[in-house]
């Protein structure tokens, strides 16, 4: 069996770069990314770009989206555990996006049916850095982040992110190895290394 390593956080955390530098150092591991499905072989998928993607979002209703949303995760993890790879990286994983759409209005009852349906990693690493400090570093925000804002930008990022925020109380964070995100790429990085439980 793959072993399960989560990283998590919310939007502009740094997550993707981390995974990136990970996966340069463990040879025999596997990134699994919600979207993975565009690049899966799956001809008939009719997205071709992470814009198509945000404009599609937008126009789903709460639980129609959140069902969506699991569709293309659940894809990306079962494609990773094919790999048979030694360690499974998961950008976001669930936590993230369901925190996401729990804000945007979908059921809680059918969020935590859903939840049931997807593994516990065997550790989950989470990035925690302030909606203020992600928008002095990030200059592009899509509609998603924002809340589905038409006008996506600073103010709408901030405001949705803190509402976004507040739904991570839904999950069971006892685990979590919680690492600051205000400091560098390779202080992270190290540290994951540190903690992993992987020889």
């Amino acid at each position: 069996m793959s072993q399960l390593i989560c990283i998590t956080g919310m939007d502009g955390t740094g997550k993707s770069t981390l995974l990136k530098n990970l996966s340069s150092v463990y040879p025999s591991s596997y990134v699994a990314n919600i979207w993975d499905i565009m690049e899966g072989g799956v001809q008939t998928v009719p997205f071709k770009s992470k814009k198509d993607i945000d404009a599609y979002l937008c126009e789903l209703s709460p639980d129609s989206r959140l069902l969506f949303l699991t569709h293309a995760l659940r894809f990306s993890l079962d494609r990773a555990l094919s790999s048979k790879k030694e360690i499974v990286f998961l950008n976001s994983y669930y936590y993230k996006y369901f925190a996401t759409e729990l804000a945007l209005g979908a059921g809680m009852e059918l969020a935590e049916t859903l939840l049931n349906s997807f593994p516990e990693p065997d550790q989950t690493f989470y990035l925690e850095l302030s909606p203020e400090v992600v928008v002095s570093r990030k200059t592009v925000f899509s509609r998603y982040e924002c809340g589905l804002s038409k006008t996506p930008g600073n103010l709408s990022f901030m405001e949705f992110q803190k509402l976004a925020l507040a739904q991570w109380k839904n999950f069971d964070s006892t685990d979590f190895i919680t690492l600051d995100a205000a400091l560098s790429e390779d202080i992270i990085a190290q540290e994951v290394k540190k903690r992993l439980l992987y020889p």
